[in-house]
């Protein structure tokens, strides 16, 4: 077997999570294919005002909804708050009270059973322009009202990648879908998904090897990588 394994990250990585593949003799490529960025109209702005004096139920599937609505909070909030686990949850505790969390979950399927658990509604979902719609039709058919508030924008990056990868890590549909608009796989490259809807993704654009972390987040994926690839030398 080759000594390098080259790797291709479809998102950015945090330093340790680079120099940990590498250690492990892992070539390490990180493209992004897409950008995320707050995004607020004017009637959510105003909308997140009125929140921040209400006992609401608010729900956070990613960093950047929890990041994007902190910048506009001026008081302590009284909410009780539905979150995806890991970089999610960590984020949610860091701008908010951690006693206000009263789910969690690592993939959105879960998170909503939770919720169902915890509540009879109605809930805020902070969310992106390209949410899925896992969490709303979960939560709508056991009869809790959604109120849906779009707070960040993904922008898709489609760019070519010029070598085969022997695997490549995927972090949300988005990427999947940005990267299979300029790239085909090698029929021998393995498919790393941060959860089952990314998961979901990759299986309507290949019949790839996929494998699913357990956790969601970069240093789980980092991980996942690294252990897949010692077993299967």
């Amino acid at each position: 077997m080759k000594d390098k394994i080259h790797i291709i990250s479809t998102a950015s990585l945090p330093v340790e999570c680079l120099q940990q593949l590498e250690q492990h003799g892992f070539e390490v490529g990180a493209i992004p294919f897409i950008r995320t960025y707050p995004s607020f109209s004017e009637e959510n702005r105003q909308r997140i005002k009125k929140l921040e004096e209400q006992k609401a139920t608010v729900i956070f599937t990613s960093v950047h909804g929890v990041t994007a609505v902190a910048e506009h909070i001026d008081r302590k909030v009284n909410w009780q708050i539905a979150c995806i686990a890991s970089a999610t949850l960590e984020a949610v505790t860091k701008h908010f009270d951690q006693g206000n969390v009263i789910a969690t979950a690592p993939y959105a399927t879960q998170l909503a059973k939770e919720l169902i658990n915890h509540t009879a509604g109605p809930v805020v979902f902070f969310c992106g322009n390209k949410r899925l719609d896992t969490i709303p039709q979960q939560l709508q058919a056991a009869g809790i009202t959604v109120e849906e508030i779009v707070v960040y924008h993904t922008e898709l990056i489609p760019q070519q990648v010029k070598a085969d990868a022997d695997g490549i890590m995927f972090f949300s549909g988005s990427a999947v879908e940005s990267f299979f608009m300029k790239n085909v796989l090698g029929k021998d490259t393995v498919c790393f998904a941060i959860g089952t809807t990314t998961a979901d993704a990759l299986r309507e654009r290949t019949d790839n090897k996929i494998v699913i972390a357990e956790h969601p987040g970069k240093k789980e994926m980092t991980e996942l990588v690294i252990q897949y690839y010692h077993e299967h030398r």
